[in-house]
């Protein structure tokens, strides 16, 4: 038997809820593993803690009301969705982003090279004075010499 099968016995092991066949081989697992064995203890001693605990009655009607309320809680929005629901309401964002890409992508190549042509000649450098009239800039270049060569 595997520690994990052992440790999942424990609990059913001290309640005596095993049957004889898994008790015969959760005894036998302990035998040859102290890890297991130890734990044991550990849980048998732990639950001697609450056998000998003093028991309180609770008040009359506590259990019902208890019960009613978990009955009538309500449960957040995402546990009443179910997962298909879920997995379309993800799949329509997708469809939505790759529809925006493409759209992007088809606007991009058709009106953009026509509009940036247009700014794009209107940006050219022949269109700008260097240096306007009356400018810093003017003054700088009759300062210096250069002219504006044309």
């Amino acid at each position: 038997m595997k520690c994990s099968k052992a440790r999942r016995l424990i609990s059913p092991y001290i309640d005596s809820e095993l049957s004889s066949g898994d008790r015969n081989k959760l005894e036998d697992h302990m035998k040859v593993c102290e890890t297991c064995r130890n734990m044991v203890k550990e849980t048998q001693a732990l639950h001697q803690v609450f056998v000998n605990t003093e028991k309180f009655e609770a008040p009359y009607g506590f259990r019902a009301r208890v019960m009613a309320n978990v009955k009538t809680a309500k449960l957040g929005w995402f546990p009443r969705i179910p997962i298909p629901i879920r997995l379309a309401e993800g799949a329509v964002i997708l469809l939505l982003i790759a529809i925006g890409i493409i759209t992007g992508s088809f606007l991009v190549k058709g009106f953009l090279p026509q509009r940036m042509g247009n700014e794009l000649a209107s940006l050219h450098l022949e269109v700008f004075d260097s240096a306007p009239p009356g400018t810093l800039g003017s003054a700088y270049l009759a300062m210096t010499g250069e002219r504006n060569e044309k």
